[in-house]
């Protein structure tokens, strides 16, 4: 199977919309409003309604969603197979997240360093085990080179593989990431670029 993998543009948003309409979550009803806002989600959406990602909620998070990749809020990579999304991961400046489930910079600080951030991996249940997620990584990577980032930062869960929408630690590890701290049932691991 030939995985391709894209960074998201403005011009591959309706590939990106019709993954998270259709597929992203087509066996995970709880998250099927996920549209990879949670790590967004800032004071200001906070006043419109708390952080959800239900099927009440998959208006309310297209529209935002949408909004944060037509201005650049919202950046990551689609991966393809035979020209259909069958994967996406949320990467982007370790700055541009207003919110993730621990306070990783107040622990692992940047010391003005440039890193870039993995904050989550979605891929379709088809493909699955296929190598889709480990595909979006390499290609991080090498933008994350390309791009003058100085560390790729990621947040696997430390307990359990199976519960992997952060990514699996092993995966990391098999890439040259090191585990440097724990927080909130996290492991932060970093690759030097």
């Amino acid at each position: 199977m030939e995985i391709s993998v894209c960074k998201l543009t403005v011009e591959l948003l309706d590939d990106w919309l019709s993954f998270f309409d259709n597929d992203a979550f087509s066996d995970n009803e709880e998250w099927c409003g996920c549209y990879c806002m949670c790590y967004h989600w800032d004071s200001t959406l906070q006043k419109e309604r708390s952080w959800n990602c239900d099927k009440d909620c998959i208006d309310f998070n297209r529209k935002q969603a949408i909004q944060f990749i037509k201005s650049g809020r919202m950046q990551g990579y689609l991966a393809y197979v035979q020209g259909k999304v069958v994967g996406w991961c949320n990467a982007n400046h370790k700055k541009a997240y207003d919110n993730v489930n621990f306070n990783f910079a107040e622990k692992i600080p940047d010391n003005g360093e440039k890193i870039k951030s993995i904050v989550c991996f979605s891929v379709a249940p088809a493909y699955r085990g296929c190598g889709v997620a480990t595909a979006l990584l390499e290609h991080i990577c090498r933008d994350a080179v390309a791009e003058g980032f100085d560390w790729i930062e990621a947040y696997p869960f430390a307990h359990n593989e199976n519960h992997a929408y952060h990514g699996p630690l092993s995966m990391y590890q098999k890439h040259g990431f090191e585990v440097c701290n724990e927080i909130e049932g996290c492991v932060v691991c970093r690759k030097k670029l």
